[in-house]
């Protein structure tokens, strides 16, 4: 039997004797080991990473004042720490009346955000937060620095957009900004009773959605502890102070003012997107103990959500009783535009599978949250078990897709094959060879979802290298 040192020798070998670590910006995966490492390694903490400012940038700061984040002169673009929490950006933004493509929860992590693709308020016009991302400041295996973009090393800017832990540690991300005012939104409670109907015209509202993209409207059935009963919360915009708009609220507006199918708790109102963060942030019934998250996309249709709660229901409510516990099965409109990756198209594209032929879609999530460590084994099993049971029945009735939405993923997931299509795969297996020959940041960095090995790979030898600045691009 080998000893303890006699192993430590092997892996050094193995990973060139680097130290193990994993890297934490603000936070956003749930999954233990999404970016931390236990006693086997250290964790890069990139909280306390900031910005110079420069002086006249009027954002009351002196010159050599460190910050979050800070507009171009022009105001155009923001650029952003990526240990920076959403809520920061939005700060610096909002007294400009400007927005970017950011998390719709201002605690949310700008880095795990953007590195996992991003679905923010503004997506469905705009695509993805990291299709808006227009440069990365990144630092590659070989502990060079460079800058990712259009012009400078397209290929890496390509596929950091939805990047994971596989090219390098993002360190700042440069954005495009928007002009943004005041807001129609904010949260719904209705009881589960109103889910058929709510969940009917949330098919006819996606099928809309492509025609005035400014909207965003998510639902959650989910079980509250703290009420003893499950519960639909909807969360909903609309980039206008303009209320119920039409057609896309009609049905909704509807329902509003009808006594026996209003709201049990109505919170909209014209507002601005920060407030709605915190408002999003303050609402949400869970209690976020231990949690494990996990998705899936399909093909809008409301007898299939209301058939996975109840599926839920059966796996779930004998563990009402226990600490903590709280689940909810969540569903947001991903329309034609942003489905067929036209929304995506003004900065390069990016790879995912979300290409052109796709039709509307929903992004599925299921939340689980408990307190009791012992009731790990339960929670966990029958979280994997709902998924199962959802993407076998959703491929029987013919409203499967493929499309794993990162952020919303476990560990256990295959998401980068299941995300990116034959070709993109094929190609960010190729960009990883170029910026990470020797697989380094696979066998050293912890967390995130890695680039699996092609079917040669694994026979391959790659010479060491030493980045080139004139390197020809792929």
């Amino acid at each position: 039997m080998a000893t303890r040192e006699e192993e430590e020798e092997k892996r050094q070998g193995e990973d060139g004797g680097g130290c193990h670590f994993a890297v934490r910006t603000g936070g956003h995966m749930s999954w233990s080991g999404a970016s931390n490492i236990g006693l086997e390694g250290f964790t890069i903490d990139l909280q306390g990473l900031m910005l110079e400012t420069e002086e006249g940038q009027g954002q009351g700061e002196e010159r050599g004042s460190d910050v979050r984040a800070k507009l171009s002169k022009d105001n155009k673009v923001v650029s952003i720490s990526a240990g920076a929490r959403w809520r920061d950006v939005y700060s610096v933004l909002k007294p400009e009346n400007l927005t970017t493509v950011g998390g719709r929860v201002g605690d949310v992590g700008v880095g795990g955000f953007l590195l996992g693709g991003g679905i923010g308020f503004l997506s469905a016009e705009h695509g993805f937060g990291s299709d808006n991302v227009v440069n990365y400041e990144v630092v590659l295996s070989n502990g060079s620095i460079v800058h990712a973009n259009s012009a400078s090393h397209p290929s890496l800017y390509w596929a950091l957009k939805m990047g994971s832990t596989n090219y390098g540690i993002v360190t700042r991300f440069d954005m495009m900004t928007y002009a943004q005012g005041p807001v129609w939104g904010g949260s719904q409670f209705y009881s589960i009773e109103q889910a058929p109907k709510l969940l009917d015209k949330l098919v006819k509202f996606t099928e809309k959605l492509d025609s005035d993209p400014k909207a965003f409207w998510g639902l959650s059935m989910a079980w509250n502890p703290a009420t003893k009963d499950y519960i639909i919360w909807t969360l909903q915009t609309y980039l206008k102070p303009e209320p119920y708009p039409s057609p896309l609220w009609d049905d909704f507006a509807a329902m509003v003012n009808d006594s026996t199918t209003e709201p049990l708790v109505d919170m909209m109102g014209i507002k601005n997107l920060v407030d709605i963060t915190e408002e999003f942030q303050d609402a949400d019934p869970g209690k976020h103990g231990r949690s494990r998250w996990l998705s899936m996309t399909y093909r809008p249709n409301a007898r299939f959500h209301l058939d996975l709660h109840t599926k839920g229901i059966e796996l779930f409510e004998p563990y009402h009783d226990h600490p903590g516990v709280h689940w909810a099965v969540s569903i947001q409109p991903i329309p034609k535009r942003f489905a067929s990756g036209r929304a995506s198209l003004t900065n390069g594209g990016n790879p995912s599978c979300l290409q052109e032929g796709n039709g509307d879609l929903w992004v599925m999530l299921i939340t689980t949250d408990w307190l009791d460590p012992a009731d790990d084994e339960v929670m966990n099993s029958n979280a994997e078990t709902l998924l199962k049971w959802a993407e076998d029945e959703a491929r029987r009735r013919g409203l499967f897709h493929s499309f794993i939405y990162p952020n919303y993923a476990s560990g256990s997931q295959s998401v980068i094959e299941r995300s990116t299509d034959p070709e993109a795969l094929r190609m960010i297996q190729e960009i990883k060879r170029v910026y990470d020959p020797n697989r380094i940041l696979d066998k050293l960095w912890h967390g995130g979802f890695k680039i699996p090995l092609d079917t040669n790979e694994e026979e391959e030898e790659v010479k060491d290298w030493i980045y080139d600045t004139s390197r020809t691009e792929l």
